[in-house]
């Protein structure tokens, strides 16, 4: 069933609430006598992005754009704002970290970067990315990049009837053994009859890609209430299956044991190489890492199948044979149409992705730093010497055409805002500057800091700011 669902702002999202999982409920898997339940989803969805420059995305800004805002009394260890945005129903869908404490140029972050994550209910909805990404581009939101996502699937036994919980005892006594993600972690019981794994991780947190395997049902059960916690996770079994009483988590009233096999991909994922279409190998393509790859439950499900067959993927352990001889444990089986992915190394990374830190100005950086801890006139006056020509130097390399250095002071005079024209002017002709000249984003967010330093800030008409509230 379609639920039509209308967020402040004037936009309406569409929502199945009937997942689209349920195509793959009962899908019969080559080689497999049985139907297999399956449900896959988001867990995660955060997102770096840019505010709009004319206008303060606060908390105040969303409340009278009809928002319901939780406003938290403190930020974080990087920001200063931190807040939760509620539908008209009171739902949280929304939270938005914002502000950084260290900005400018000698600062780590710019003014108008942020965070924006889906919360965990939001994230089970149908067309969540696609939610995320309309709120991104109806406010304003700018040089997004995913920053985070976890992709998961559930289900109660693998695609060839193997017990999870079978499988793990018999991972640990070396019955298998898994190919990459050599880092493992795993927690426990230790009784006297055995001991029984309830949750396994591979790969460590500084990993573009980390795993986890664990008994759901048994992380959701709250100990003190005698009950089950998030609701629209079970619900979620519910309708594909996996339960039918997901107040209990029971099918035809016994127990049941959901796993969980999570991927959780970081920043430094920018990108998908294509690897296997239909068969064909030899032809490798490249595809985005942006919110459009995650914005269906078909394309979640080729993404989860990606990522299992390279970090969930385990061999027959044979010591007298080499790894590549010893044949699969299948666990998981895909539809042999199914497109498969793999994460893109550097060398395929796109090149739009490619703007990293100048490690110039990052010398620039701790230079102030060091300049920062020592009370010498001496070194505070060389390190202010070698922080402008950095500085400088950057600039010339930004512009098409260096010019001269006459060239240099007059535009570094437009950028600093020290003209007597009114500051929106201003705004509006730094922006066109650095559109003709094709100066780098750095140069504009050096000038607007060292403008701020001197106690500049730009306003915008009245009839503009009304326009934008």
């Amino acid at each position: 069933m379609w639920t039509v669902y209308a967020y402040p702002g004037g936009v309406t999202v569409l929502f199945y609430r009937v997942f689209v999982s349920l195509l793959f409920t009962a899908a019969i898997m080559p080689g497999s006598s049985r139907p297999t339940a399956r449900c896959v989803n988001l867990d995660w969805l955060e997102v770096h992005a840019y505010e709009p420059i004319v206008t303060s995305l606060n908390a105040i800004y969303f409340r009278a754009q009809g928002w319901i805002v939780d406003e938290r009394e403190y930020g974080t260890r990087v920001y200063r704002e931190m807040f939760t945005l509620r539908g008209r129903d009171n739902v949280p869908l929304l939270e938005v970290r914002r502000n950084p404490a260290s900005q400018g140029l000698n600062g780590v972050h710019q003014a108008n970067e942020c965070h924006i994550r889906l919360v965990n209910r939001a994230c089970y909805f149908d067309d969540a990315a696609s939610f995320l990404n309309t709120f991104l581009q109806q406010y304003g939101y700018y040089n997004v990049r995913i920053s985070r996502v976890d992709v998961c699937l559930d289900f109660v036994s693998f695609d060839r009837g193997d017990d999870p919980a079978a499988f793990v005892r018999r991972y640990f006594k070396h019955k298998y053994a898994k190919i990459n993600q050599g880092r493992i972690s795993a927690h426990g019981d230790d009784t006297w009859t055995g001991q029984e794994w309830n949750s396994l991780s591979w790969g460590s947190k500084k990993s573009a890609v980390s795993t986890k395997m664990y008994n759901k049902t048994m992380e959701l059960y709250d100990q003190r209430t005698h009950s089950y916690k998030k609701p629209h996770i079970r619900y979620a079994w519910l309708l594909c299956g996996l339960v039918d009483d997901y107040v209990n988590c029971t099918k035809d009233g016994k127990k049941v044991d959901v796993w969980r096999v999570e991927f959780s991909l970081k920043s430094s994922v920018r990108n998908w190489v294509r690897i296997d279409i239909n068969g064909e190998r030899n032809k490798p393509q490249s595809l985005r890492n942006d919110l459009t790859v995650w914005d269906s439950r078909e394309k979640l499900l080729v993404m989860f199948a990606s990522l299992a067959n390279h970090y969930f993927r385990f061999k027959y352990y044979d010591e007298t044979k080499r790894k590549d001889r010893c044949p699969d444990k299948v666990l998981f089986q895909w539809k042999p149409v199914e497109t498969v992915f793999s994460i893109g190394r550097d060398d395929y990374t796109l090149a739009e992705d490619t703007a990293d830190v100048d490690p110039f100005e990052r010398l620039a950086a701790l230079l102030h730093k060091y300049k920062l801890k020592h009370s010498s006139e001496d070194v505070t006056q060389a390190c202010d010497v070698i922080i402008q020509s950095l500085t400088v130097d950057a600039i010339r390399r930004d512009l098409v055409n260096s010019g001269t250095d006459s060239d240099l002071t007059a535009l570094l005079s437009l950028l600093d805002g020290t003209t007597s024209v009114d500051n929106f002017q201003i705004k509006a002709s730094v922006e066109e500057v650095a559109q003709l000249l094709k100066i780098h984003k750095r140069t504009i967010d050096f000038s607007a800091a060292h403008s701020d330093e001197k106690g500049g800030t730009v306003v915008p008409p009245s009839d503009f700011q009304s326009e934008t509230t």
